[in-house]
């Protein structure tokens, strides 16, 4: 009898294993529609395989703010829960066979922004990553420039040397520079190399020996180890401040990848690394005595979804942006590593949390704090019933700046970061606060906002930006710290706050130039505020370098590529646009007519360019690279010749811009883009058609 009823056993469970092999995981097809002429909309289709029976389940996605409008009788329908993430709800049971969702969304700009990451969930079960098949509409690739190629030189590199004098004979470069004799008298940065059967530097400063190498560098690598032509070469960097923005919040770079973009940027003799890590989506650097910043703000999870419906965060963030870069944070040694791996390719990093708004992750992770400490660290008034939408979708990402728990955070941050350059050994030349795009609505609902606005007198709900900047800069001053921000940080503000803020500044980035605020990065400079340009039009490295459906990347400021960065024109920002994103020549005879000039005393408080890498549609280290090789290359040569000789045309395809241009890229073609083969990353490898 024991024998029979353990054969019974064995084979009740190897038909349980059968069934379980034999049984279709749940899987999905996307479908991209075509654009309804009715709606507008694109009818796309979701097909879900299937599904598990009953309605006791949910799929979670995430994907770029768009209204959906699901067909009539579906079978279930959409919720979007906050920022990037929405969930399918089932209304009906199909009792496991095949779920298909007609609905109509905005148009793809292009495949990147299809929707991802699909986890299914069911109710008292743990999710499940599902697999999704994406069916496209056909799309072919987009030439948006042609150029003429000409024959470079050896000397021809990125940026471009200022003087290059010939002489006779050729030099076999020896492997090891020489040491730079100091020459007093010279800008900042500036270097001579005489290459004369010999090779001997002379530099002004560290940083000018620093760039005099990295010129020579290149010139090994273009020669391929064969003497070069005998020369003397005079340069150096027109603006301080060259720089690329990486935005590790929304998706998380990690430590050794950081360092290879450093490298990769020491390249083209950058001088700074602005690293975006405190913002809606993720907080990545730990900050001593607030460990919840990381062991919370971090980290991006399937949310739990509660017996009422709503959606809460116990244990990490919710998702954003997919999923594939969504946790991860920089320990002080880790940073720590960063800051003098890239002191020591003469690159300052400057590092930015964002404030008041784009502050959903410290919100929610000093509420964390909160709730398991006890402590008064609250980010916002529980109480608080503002309705407000930011930019990326949230209804919680704003700082309540009546409260002095914010106080006490930022104070907390400041420390923590300051302490953490002083034991690298490397300046800190600024905190960078953001300051940028605080959602209408924020603060109407707090009833701690209220009361300080009636303690104070405040007559305007926008006076509380004053009140915050007034206090942050209380913060900065007492630690002897400079401020950075974005545009909106230095605008509406009482006169006296701005006098102190232009004190305590090392810049703003000028990000926008569009809808009437071109003129805003020369008014500032004018009014004496130190200016970084860093405008989207140009120099926003996350817009598709085309608008083709095969290029990734975002589309609300455009397109920019390799023609549109070499566009760009410091001290002549109008300009700057001479092909719109349909490739189509623009009018650049009457730019700047009767807009703000910068004026001659003011060129002083234009201290950099800027290029700026959102994470938004970042999926891998690839993707970074991708985004900013090529594209940045013209942004370090702007930076560094500032003032190109067709400046002063007034036509887009003067013979002088074209010349330059193509003499421009025909050195990213030669040696560039071998350079990129030889470091090993993605690029985009444009196709002259």
């Amino acid at each position: 009898m024991l024998i029979m009823k353990t054969k019974f056993l064995l084979y009740c469970l190897a038909a349980g294993a059968l069934l379980a092999a034999c049984a279709k995981p749940c899987s999905l097809v996307w479908t991209e529609g075509e654009t309804n002429a009715e709606t507008r909309l694109a009818d796309n289709t979701l097909v879900i395989q299937n599904p598990p029976k009953g309605t006791d389940w949910t799929i979670w996605f995430t994907q770029f703010r768009t209204p959906a409008e699901m067909a009539e009788g579906a079978p279930a329908h959409l919720e979007h829960i906050n920022g990037t993430l929405y969930r399918v709800v089932p209304d009906v049971d199909t009792k496991g066979n095949t779920m298909t969702l007609a609905y109509g969304a905005r148009p793809l700009v292009n495949r990147s922004r299809a929707p991802e990451s699909f986890y299914l969930q069911v109710k008292g079960k743990e999710p499940v990553k599902l697999e999704c098949t994406y069916e496209f509409l056909p799309a072919d690739p987009v030439v948006s420039f042609t150029y003429t190629p000409v024959e470079t030189a050896v000397q021809d590199m990125i940026p471009r040397l200022k003087k290059v004098v010939p002489g006779e004979g050729s030099t076999a470069l020896p492997a090891t520079d020489p040491a730079a004799v100091t020459v007093a008298g010279q800008v900042p940065g500036w270097y001579r190399i005489r290459i004369d059967g010999k090779v001997s530097v002379e530099a002004a400063d560290a940083d000018g020996a620093w760039y005099a190498g990295v010129t020579l560098a290149n010139l090994r690598r273009n020669a391929g180890g064969s003497p070069v032509r005998n020369m003397t070469i005079e340069d150096w960097p027109d603006l301080p401040y060259r720089a690329i923005m990486l935005d590790v919040s929304r998706n998380f770079t990690t430590k050794d990848n950081v360092l290879k973009l450093l490298d990769l940027m020491a390249h083209y003799k950058a001088s700074a690394l602005h690293l975006h890590m405190g913002d809606d989506e993720g907080w990545r650097l730990e900050i001593a005595g607030l460990p919840e910043l990381t062991s919370y703000g971090s980290r991006r999870g399937i949310p739990v979804l509660n017996e009422d419906g709503t959606v809460s965060e116990p244990d990490c963030l919710a998702p954003a942006f997919g999923d594939q870069l969504g946790s991860g944070f920089y320990s002080k040694a880790d940073y720590i590593e960063i800051l003098r791996y890239a002191a020591d390719r003469h690159i300052a990093v400057i590092p930015e949390f964002d404030m008041p708004g784009h502050s959903r992750a410290a919100i929610k992770s000093m509420a964390i704090r909160a709730a398991a400490t006890g402590e008064n660290c609250l980010l916002t008034d529980p109480e608080d019933t503002s309705v407000y939408n930011s930019a990326q979708d949230f209804n919680d990402c704003a700082l309540d700046v009546s409260l002095p728990a914010v106080y006490a955070f930022i104070g907390k941050v400041f420390d923590a970061t300051i302490a953490i350059y002083q034991e690298a050994g490397v300046p800190l030349p600024a905190i960078h606060v953001g300051g940028d795009e605080v959602p209408d609505g924020a603060w109407t609902g707090s009833p701690s906002c209220k009361r300080l606005m009636a303690e104070q007198g405040m007559t305007d709900i926008q006076q509380l930006k004053d009140y915050f900047v007034s206090h942050v800069l209380d913060i900065a001053e007492a630690r002897g710290v400079k401020l950075a921000g974005w545009q909106e940080l230095a605008q509406h503000l009482a006169p006296a706050t701005l006098a102190r803020l232009q004190k305590n500044l090392y810049f703003v980035n000028m990000w926008r130039n569009s809808r009437g605020v071109d003129e805003l990065p020369y008014r500032f400079a004018n009014e004496g505020t130190n200016v970084v340009l860093s405008s989207s039009s140009n120099l926003y490295y996350d817009l598709a370098y085309n608008y083709g459906k095969l290029e990734r990347g975002h589309s609300w400021a455009g397109f920019v590529d390799e023609r549109r960065g070499f566009s760009y024109l410091p001290f002549s920002i109008y300009k700057s646009v001479r092909w719109d994103d349909r490739c189509r020549m623009t009018d650049i005879s009457k730019a700047g007519v009767g807009k703000t000039a910068l004026e001659p005393g003011a060129a002083s408080h234009i201290i950099g360019v800027s290029g700026q890498l959102w994470g938004e549609t970042l999926r891998s280290f690839d993707h970074v690279t991708y985004y900013l090789f090529p594209k940045a290359a013209p942004l370090f040569e702007r930076a560094w010749n500032s003032r190109p000789s067709w400046e002063g045309t007034t036509a887009s395809d003067d013979p002088a811009f074209v010349e330059d241009f193509n003499r421009f890229f025909s050195i990213i073609v030669d040696h560039e883009y071998p350079y990129y083969e030889a470091e090993g990353i993605s690029y985009h490898r444009h196709v002259n058609e």
